[in-house]
């Protein structure tokens, strides 16, 4: 074997090895050594590459050889160092070489920096308060309103009437500035809602009163925040042409209605689906909030630390994923910042904050999941169900046997069956929690993610190798 590990010390945060590499490895290092420093130096009357290696010694002395073969050395061995000994490293490693000498071992320290070990709080009687679930019958109003709005219709405007708000009309227009043509600003057989504020205001309030056929001149003053600045504030002409008017015709809950919203046999059937599946969101949503108190309770108590560098690993993968999803929508970062009303250090403020939650999320659950192994490890059948769950998902038998290739590999297994015992953990959270019901006041203002979802860690626990 090319080294040999002496001694092992594990503190809160860290492993500390004593290595010894053999002599005859660090020779080969040193072979490597003299060839790269041949290749970088530059010593008149001699090429790059072609430096011989007495002259390198007398230009730069045998112990520099020997220094960077070691690094060489340690750099190659340094991956099977770690699985030899088992170590998962979160950042990299303090080198510390012992002895460097030409006919004997090299000898090296490795302090390298783990997850640090967490001791399981008890999680019994944890007081959290949440609020109860009740489904009022202004909210089975509202989704009904919103259902009859899906199923809503355009149809053209038969009598002689002007346009108004509500209406959807079909427009051609062509805006100027100071005389001239506004590029972006001309469009053919548009589809406008008036009052929707797809375009500015007094564009849309202009339409309203407009017949079908109708032309006219509309004139008004630019917004300030428009994304042209040489704009904002200058006053714009547009000519305008109406060239239908529809309005939307909102269907009743009838016989036609009640089959194309889920064949339902009649409306009080329909209402109580409607109630009982806001119901089932509001018992989710009420989940999510009691575990996620508990979390930070079991936190606070158990008084964990997240390490920097794991902190900054996460916070630089949630950047990627925000970055990622802008460009996705086609949002500019600035476009984003400036609508958001944030700069970018305080964004980078909200990733550093969130990571930190996520690390001490995991580094606490993975204290609890050691701690009630015996519980919640999943049984053959659950495994069984949630497999055939997740393959019921996907309707194309392509994507369905590829999703079913990986569930079946050892990888997928264990991805499988840490999903599960992380879901019973949860449910063993909760089981064993004291929530005392009571109304909640909504939350302050928080910034808004391109995922549409609040920058929140208690959704969905991470784990260091999700990505």
């Amino acid at each position: 074997m090319d080294y040999k590990i002496h001694d092992v010390k594990k503190e809160k945060n860290s492993v500390t090895l004593d290595v010894e590499v053999t002599n005859k490895y660090l020779n080969k290092a040193a072979g490597k050594a003299y060839k790269k420093i041949s290749q970088q130096a530059k010593i008149p009357g001699f090429r790059k590459g072609k430096v011989p290696y007495q002259v390198i010694d007398v230009n730069f002395g045998k112990q520099y050889v020997l220094n960077e073969a070691a690094s060489i050395a340690i750099s190659e061995l340094y991956a099977q160092i770690l699985d030899n000994a088992k170590i998962n490293p979160i950042d990299y490693p303090k080198v510390n070489f012992k002895q460097i000498e030409e006919s004997k071992p090299l000898k090296v320290e490795l302090n390298i920096p783990v997850e640090p070990k967490v001791e399981a709080p008890d999680y019994k009687g944890i007081e959290v308060s949440a609020a109860p679930v009740e489904v009022k019958d202004q909210e089975v109003e509202r989704h009904i309103e919103h259902m009859r709005e899906r199923f809503s219709s355009l149809e053209p405007v038969e009598e002689d009437r002007s346009a108004q708000k509500g209406d959807y009309v079909t427009i051609d227009f062509q805006g100027r500035v100071d005389g001239k043509e506004l590029e972006d600003s001309k469009a053919d057989d548009f589809v406008l809602e008036i009052g929707s504020k797809t375009l500015t205001p007094q564009f849309e309030d202009s339409i309203a009163g407009m017949k079908k056929g109708e032309q006219k001149k509309v004139q008004f003053t630019l917004p300030q925040q428009i994304e042209r600045a040489d704009l904002a504030g200058k006053e714009a002409e547009f000519d305008v042409k109406l060239k239908e008017i529809k309005k939307k015709i909102v269907p009743e809950i009838d016989k036609e209605f009640l089959k194309n919203a889920g064949d339902y046999e009649n409306k009080e059937e329909f209402v109580k689906e409607i109630r009982e599946n806001i119901a089932q969101k509001k018992e989710e949503s009420r989940k999510e909030e009691i575990v996620g108190k508990i979390i930070a309770k079991l936190i606070e108590k158990a008084d964990i630390s997240a390490p920097t560098a794991m902190v900054k690993n996460r916070a630089r993968q949630l950047k990627e994923e925000f970055e990622k999803n802008l460009k996705a929508q086609n949002i500019s970062k600035q476009n984003y910042l400036k609508a958001a009303q944030v700069n970018e250090s305080v964004l980078d403020e909200q990733f550093n904050k969130r990571a930190e939650v996520e690390v001490k999320q995991y580094l606490l659950f993975k204290a609890l999941e050691e701690k009630e192994k015996q519980k919640i490890e999943p049984k053959t059948d659950d495994l069984n169900k949630e497999a055939q769950q997740i393959l019921e998902r996907y309707q194309k038998e392509e994507e369905k046997k590829k999703v079913k290739e990986f569930l079946d590999s050892p990888h997928g297994k264990e991805n499988l069956a840490s999903s599960l015992r992380r879901k019973n953990m949860v449910d063993l959270l909760v089981k064993n929690a004291k929530v005392v019901e009571k109304e909640e006041k909504p939350e302050g203002k928080k910034i808004i993610t391109p995922e549409g979802k609040k920058a929140d860690a208690d959704k969905k626990l991470w784990t260091p190798n999700q990505k």
